[in-house]
């Protein structure tokens, strides 16, 4: 498979490595921080700077460019090493790829072939060779030891005899395609013949554009793979057509803020029996994201709601990055308490949404909850009466939009006890979604809760009952409102009730005394 006889001399190798996958964790704690090493003859690079923290499956995207002399430079080892601050770096593992046998393979093994020529360089699929697949089949034939291929047409189209072998050019779309074309637009003679010779190439089983997947070993470790690596290499001769490289960055997260307005509850259940032996509850809202519940928002209390209703009209803040193309949201924080850098971690963007009951002597309690999943977030109802645990469990009556496309979401969604296995409906939660970029918030601000700047929308007061307060702090209005206008009348009558039998045993205490005295001063 390999010809000797292809001249050799200096080349440009560019090593991709886009992610590793099962590292050995060597820290204390079962995880690393990975960095890359790539070595060629007597050039190394490093990328020691750029080590990631805390990640056995870490994503790299990372691109080296080397220039080699053959066959002096054949051997090119990539080196996956464990960051640490202390001591000195410890490798986890290593690969090792025959550069010159890849360059003078007639597979074309240097410069996997790709399924399509795409000549547009916008395109994230183009064409990534320096030879045109015309050349590569030239190239290919003369390796081999075969004539030329010659082009030729006949009552069926394009030809070409290749190796004895005759090859027609297959009218079809499909990854064969030079580019996607309606009927009304010919192929272009030229283009033809490039489309043919790539059909032709993949036939004869020249080695296709792939990512590699290389085992990691360590010597220290005889035998045992240390993980694995996803990655390829290109080899052009150093010259002055060679393409320019891919970009294989890590996506990087956009900056987007979540705006929660909670409006009103409805439904709530009631948790308990205040002293007239009436059901209420003092009712609350929380809100977190996926794997922030520290940072968590609460609404202030809807004391002493006697039907379940409660009104808040609260805004909630929630800054985040988010990746759309992968629907994860970018976190950081420290996996330990003795690590010293934040882990980067990707978790789904949902949203924690809580209803609780106030207590002041105990813990509070949590009366109902749900999860909403922002890229699939369930249609809501207009109305608390149409609001049922059907917004979760019917797809077709409620279904799922991302809040990244729509961008703004209000309804009713409803808050259940699923505690027990099976979903109870406690609560019905009248909410406003929004999602805004960096620069949707610069043009529409709005602060926390109904803090300034409160716009976009203005949110005054709820107009709450008089009846809900804090007891605790308000004792003249508990009974002011409790108990005055309830018993007014019977606190009237109880009191002149009790004047008159002050008067009459004031009457009876002093009436001896004053018969006495009348009788002894006549």
């Amino acid at each position: 498979a390999v010809v000797s006889t292809q001249s050799t001399g200096d080349v440009l190798i560019r090593v991709y490595v886009a992610a590793a996958v099962g590292l050995t964790p060597l820290d204390f704690g079962g995880s690393v921080d990975p960095y890359l090493v790539v070595k060629c003859g007597r050039t190394t690079i490093s990328d020691k700077e750029k080590y990631l923290t805390k990640d056995v499956n870490p994503i790299f995207g990372r691109m080296f460019q080397i220039r080699a002399k053959l066959p002096r430079d054949s051997k090119l080892c990539v080196k996956v090493f464990d960051h640490d601050l202390i001591g000195a770096n410890d490798l986890i593992g290593s690969t090792t790829v025959d550069v010159e046998d890849r360059y003078l393979s007639w597979r074309r093994a240097s410069c996997g072939v790709s399924q399509q020529y795409i000549k547009t360089r916008s395109s994230k699929d183009r064409w990534r060779d320096n030879l045109k697949p015309v050349d590569l089949l030239k190239r290919m034939c003369l390796l081999k030891g075969w004539t030329s291929p010659q082009f030729r047409r006949d009552s069926n189209g394009l030809k070409v005899v290749v190796g004895g072998e005759t090859y027609h050019l297959e009218k079809k779309k499909g990854p064969m395609q030079l580019n996607e074309t309606t009927d009304t637009v010919p192929i272009k003679p030229a283009s033809e013949r490039n489309q043919l010779a790539l059909q032709v190439l993949h036939e004869s089983g020249v080695t296709p554009e792939h990512i590699e997947t290389r085992t990691l070993y360590n010597d220290d470790c005889p035998g045992i793979p240390q993980g694995k690596l996803h990655m390829w290499i290109d080899i052009f001769p150093y010259n002055d057509s060679i393409p320019a490289p891919i970009v294989i960055n890590p996506r990087e997260p956009q900056k987007y803020v979540l705006r929660c307005i909670i409006y009103n509850t409805e439904d709530v259940i009631l948790d308990e029996t205040n002293l007239l032996g009436e059901q209420m509850s003092d009712i609350y809202v929380r809100t977190y994201l996926e794997g922030r519940k520290k940072d968590r928002q609460e609404t202030d209390v809807h004391y002493r709601s006697l039907t379940g209703e409660g009104n808040f009209n609260w805004r909630m803040v929630y800054p985040l990055d988010f990746i759309i193309q992968e629907n994860k949201m970018i976190q950081k924080k420290k996996g330990k308490f003795w690590h010293i850098e934040k882990t980067v971690m990707k978790v789904d963007p949902i949203l924690h949404l809580e209803v609780f009951d106030k207590d002041v002597l105990s813990r509070d309690d949590k009366l109902g909850w749900a999860q909403l999943d922002l890229t699939r977030v369930p249609a809501p109802t207009k109305t608390a009466k149409e609001c049922t645990l059907d917004v979760y469990e019917n797809e077709d009556r409620h279904p799922r939009m991302s809040l990244f496309e729509k961008k703004k979401i209000l309804g009713f969604w409803p808050v259940y006890d699923d505690s027990l296995g099976t979903r109870e409906l406690t609560g019905k939660v009248e909410m406003e979604l929004e999602i805004l970029t960096e620069e949707e918030v610069a043009e529409r601000p709005a602060g926390k809760a109904r803090e300034e700047p409160n716009s976009n929308p203005t949110l005054e007061p709820p107009n709450r009952p008089e009846t809900s307060f804090n007891w605790f702090t308000n004792p003249w209005k508990v009974f002011k409102i409790l108990i005055w206008r309830r018993y007014k009348w019977h606190l009237i009558i109880g009191l002149i009730i009790i004047l008159l039998i002050i008067f009459v045993v004031l009457m009876a205490y002093t009436a001896p005394e004053a018969i006495n005295q009348a009788i002894y001063s006549g």
